[in-house]
């Protein structure tokens, strides 16, 4: 799944990193933060989508479903997206 891209008013680019997209290609990358983990709940066994203070948001059998979902839930748009997170 290739992310929502966002640029704002400073010609900023807000996304989720995949190798999908060759942000190299635009210029320098800067603030790259992690925004979320994948991982495997042993006890359930399930691929749980975790944001960083722990909250699970997606869980899914598959890691490659996980993925797409983080992706979709975390990219500009979707419903974990935070846009301020950004600035901090």
């Amino acid at each position: 799944m290739i992310p929502t891209i966002e640029l704002d008013q400073n010609g900023n680019v807000h996304t989720i990193y995949t190798d999908e997209i060759n942000l190299y290609e635009i210029g320098t990358l800067h603030n790259v933060r992690r925004a979320s983990n994948v991982v495997f709940n042993d006890r359930k066994q399930l691929w749980e989508v975790q944001l960083l203070d722990g909250t699970v948001i997606h869980e899914d059998r598959s890691r490659e479903a996980a993925i797409e979902t983080e992706v979709a839930l975390l990219s500009p748009g979707g419903k974990h997206y935070c846009k301020d997170c950004w600035n901090e």
